[in-house]
Order: structure tokens, then sequence, then C-alpha cells
């Protein structure tokens, strides 16, 4: 297959089929979201992935506890909750992935046999602590170090049988088992090595931090297969022995490209596309994606994603007392995506928790500063400016945008408010910082607000003499909209399609974003429509 343009393979998670997705889960998929459709305008070809994860105990486990016959079944009736939500959410993915799917299968078996056969596997027997809710292993080490940091809390120790979770608090148990072993001990110093030398392949830098002293504190071989349950993939020379979860899952990102798949074709598909450009991930799997997955590209051969973006947790905002706090049933302030939905309103509802929340850290949310940004950014600052303007013109000009003047490139605040708006707004894309692109854009929409009660169009349409002056003003107005209803696009994709429709453009998304916001692309002379608000304000 020939490629036209440079590949941009984004993904997100595979998200765990325990649960129903939930605030949480969208908030990573409408941030890689936004990345891919940016990247689509910003002419690369994209593939956005997203997808299930369906092995192991907790799998198996919910589908015995909710009824079902068997794990699979329970896996599909599960898929549904989460394609549906994303349909709902707008999410622009090419591909879903489950990791029962026949082509995953056969990129995990490749991937463990190809460790088998470079000597980075073996036999031996597992004795250790085990944390069955998360499927996760843990060393005496961290099981020590975290003890330490609760008696430093002032915190009760916890029972020696059964000590607690460094990432959950919940009791480990004590596991003994026949296990495939991966040599992580052995990529301790390549992994160093390759940190400082790609200093951006872990972001924000707190994160990165975080890992490199994770790293340095040693590592140990990790136990990659399980023996005491048969819910996941065998190991193609082993069959009494299934894939640990975790590994199979990070696979996922190599199995949807192709690989492990026969043919040229597929052999093409993965020199295309791999390595991902980024992983969006939740900081509660960076060591999975930032040290086990690296050491097993490592170990296998292959290059190393690019980047992973680290996000952090979403926390709920206490309206009484301003604290920030854990979001559970329990303490009666979970929120799920649909509540926020029927409040804001999907293309609002992206815009908050991607232009309001900080993705790098801890962010607390809440229904007050949900209504607080939807009515500034969105009611007054962004709707105001369409609906005022496109009215205008509508009534000044005979229900038309006025043709482009011959004067268009004369300064204006406007002209000069949108020059190098692009190179600022991708400069912040590119770094995740969503906020920041989206306040480049709402600096732009606010100077059109205030040019409008500067240049008062509704008194130079009173004067005949003036007409051309008139037509200027509002080109001018129109033509911020337009160029705005391209930055926002990634965000708000809906609305900026309805602006986009209102002034009769074309809808199929731009290819060349830089082009797209370049001063005169408006040519004007073609029917305009205000419609309805875009966004009818929030009350209390």
């Amino acid at each position: 297959m020939e490629h036209s343009k440079p590949s941009y393979y984004i993904t997100t998670p595979i998200y765990y089929v325990n649960a129903k997705p939930h605030l949480g889960t969208a908030y990573s998929t409408v941030m890689a979201d936004v990345q891919a459709r940016f990247q689509r305008a910003n002419a690369h070809d994209v593939k956005f992935l997203t997808g299930m994860d369906e092995h192991g105990e907790k799998v198996a486990e919910a589908a015995e506890k909710n009824g079902f016959d068997s794990p699979q079944a329970w896996c599909n009736s599960m898929e549904p909750k989460f394609r549906d939500l994303w349909e709902t959410l707008n999410i622009s993915n090419d591909d879903f992935i489950r990791t029962t799917q026949d082509r995953h299968t056969a990129g995990v078996q490749k991937f463990l046999q190809v460790l088998l056969d470079r000597g980075y596997i073996y036999k031996d027997s597992y004795d250790g602590w085990y944390c069955r809710p998360d499927e996760t292993y843990f060393t005496e080490t961290q099981v020590r170090h975290h003890e330490e940091e609760r008696r430093a809390k002032g915190m009760d120790a916890a029972d020696p049988e059964h000590p607690l979770c460094p990432d959950c608090d919940r009791p480990l148990e004590r596991i003994q088992e026949e296990s495939w072993f991966f040599k992580l001990s052995a990529f301790e110093q390549p992994l160093l090595d390759f940190y400082e030398s790609h200093p951006d392949f872990i972001q924000p830098e707190t994160r990165r931090n975080e890992v490199l002293s994770f790293v340095k504190g040693g590592l140990k071989d990790l136990s990659i297969s399980r023996s005491t349950f048969d819910w996941g993939i065998q190991f193609p020379f082993d069959s009494r022995h299934v894939a640990y979860v975790w590994v199979d899952a990070l696979i996922n990102y190599l199995s949807a490209v192709g690989y492990g798949a026969e043919g040229q074709e597929a052999a093409d598909e993965v020199a295309f596309r791999w390595p991902a450009q980024v992983h969006v991930v939740g900081k509660d799997i960076i060591r999975f994606h930032c040290v086990i997955w690296p050491a097993l590209l490592m170990a296998a051969g292959l290059p190393l994603p690019e980047r992973v973006f680290v996000h952090g947790f979403l926390t709920v905002r206490n309206e009484e007392t301003g604290a920030a706090e854990k979001m559970s049933k329990s303490r009666g302030n979970a929120i799920a995506p649909e509540e926020v939905i029927e409040l804001l309103g999907v293309d609002a509802y992206r815009y908050y928790f991607m232009c309001d929340v900080a993705h790098g850290t801890d962010a607390p949310i809440s229904w007050g500063r949900m209504r607080q940004v939807y009515n500034a950014d969105l009611a007054n600052s962004w709707g105001n400016l369409v609906s005022r303007s496109l009215n205008m013109a509508g009534k000044y000009f005979d229900g038309c945008a006025p043709v482009r003047p011959a004067n268009f490139e004369q300064a204006t605040p406007l002209k000069e408010a949108c020059e190098g708006i692009y190179e600022r707004y991708a400069a912040c894309m590119e770094a995740f910082d969503y906020s920041g692109a989206a306040q480049e854009v709402l600096a732009v929409v606010s100077a059109a607000n205030h040019y409008i009660e500067d240049m008062a169009p509704w008194a130079l349409a009173k004067d005949p003499e003036r007409a051309d002056e008139l037509a200027l003003v509002i080109w001018n107005l129109l033509e911020v909209i337009r160029i705005a209803s391209e930055l926002y696009a990634p965000f708000m994709p809906s609305v900026s399609a309805e602006v986009r429709r209102r002034l009769s453009l074309p809808q199929e998304a731009t290819s060349n974003l830089a082009e797209a916001c370049q001063w005169g692309g408006l040519a004007g002379g073609e029917p305009v429509e205000k419609g309805d608000p875009l966004f009818p304000r929030l009350v209390d």
C-alpha cells in the first residue's frame, strides 16, 4: 500500500472490561482523539487505536459474578458499552482492538517466541506478592518501601501476612506457582541510557523523574505467565501457561498494525506504522508503559515508541469545602460521562475536560466549574461571536457573507491577532498543552467580540457612504470565525462543522491546517445562516 503522508500512530490504553467505561477512560480517549484530529489536519496519515483488554482473572471473575457462562460471553456483552460511548463522544478511532481477536493472539504468540529465541525468557517458580484486583506482581523491596511510606505518614502498620498493594492499598497475597520469567533485570542500564538519550520519551517531566527513580532502585526479573487459570493466550511453546495479562495487553499496539500476521502487506504496515508516535496513558499504568514495555521491545529487537504521555487522575472538588476528593461510589461523588453530556452536550464536554483540566497532574472537576467554563468560553465568547456576526452579515448583506474586499490585507486588530496563530496553537497541541492551545483561539475570539463593540457595525450600516468599511468589518469577523472553527475542530468537531455549514464552507476537515489559518481564506458571497444559539447559557 502506498502512503503519501507520514504516519502518526496514537493509542489509548486498551480498557479492562471488568466494568463499563467511566469518566477516566473517557478522559484518556478524548485526549487521544483531539491529538488524532489535530494530526490529521496537520497532513499526517493517522492511525488512532483504542480497544478492550479482555483476559485475566478479573475478567473471568466478573463473568462469573454477572452470571455469564463464559468470560468470552461477558466480553462480548461489554463491547457495545465502549463502542457506544465512543460514538456518543465523537471519537474518531481508526481501529478497535480486542485481545480475544485472532490477530492479537497471533501477535502475542509471535512476540513470546521471539523472546524465547533471543534468550530473554526462562521457566522457574514464582514465590512473591500479588495484587489480585490489579493483577500486578510486586517485589519484596516495593512492598517494604510502601510500608515505610505508610509509617512515615503516621498510618497503621499493615498485616505482615497480607501487606498492602503499593498501587491501590488493598491486601496483597502470597502466591507460588511455576512461571515463565522475562529478564527485566538485564535492561536496567539500557533503559537508563535510553531515557537519557531520549529526554522527551516520558512526558511530563514529573513522570519521567518518577520512572527514573523506580528503575535506579533496581529491576527484578518479571513473571510473565500464569498456570493456575486458562483465560488468556497460550504460550506457543508451553500450553500449560497463558500470558500474564499485562504482557498480553501491551502487545496490542503491535498486533493492531499487523505484527504476527503473514504476508508482505502486513510486514509493510508494521514498517510504516511502528514505532508509534505516542501512547496516551494514565499515571497508574506508567511502569508498564515506561519500563516493562520498552524493555520487552528492546528484548525483541524492535524500535521503541517515540513518546508516552502520562496524565493524572480526575478528582472531584467538594463544592462546599473546595477540597479535591477521590471519586468513588461510596463517597457519593462519582460522576458518569452520561451525566456530564446531559448537562453540557458532547462538544462542550470535550472542551471542558480538554481545555480546563490540567493533564499532567491530578485535576479536580466540579459542576460549578463546568458551568462557569461553558458560559464564559463557549456561550458568552465563541457562541456569541458566531451569533452576532452571522446575524449582522445576513441583515446587512442580503443573507450572504460580504465578498472578500480588495483591501482584505489591510492591517486591522483581527488580522494582527491572527498573525502566527497556527504556530502558537500547533506548539501547544504537539505538547498536549490543550489548555494553552484553546487560550490562543479564545484570545482571537475575544478580540473579535471587542472589535464588534469598537467598530459598531450597526452605526456604519446607517451611512451608505461607509458601505465598504462595513463590508470590511463584517468580513473580518467572519474570517476570524472561519479560522477559529478550524482550530476548535479537534476539540469540538460537531460545532465547528455546524459553524462552517452556516458560513457555506466545505464540510470536509482540512488536511493542511497551517494553510487554512492563513488570513484571506474566506471568499465570501455565499449565504450565511444565524441559526439557533450554539451554546445556550446554563443557569445554576
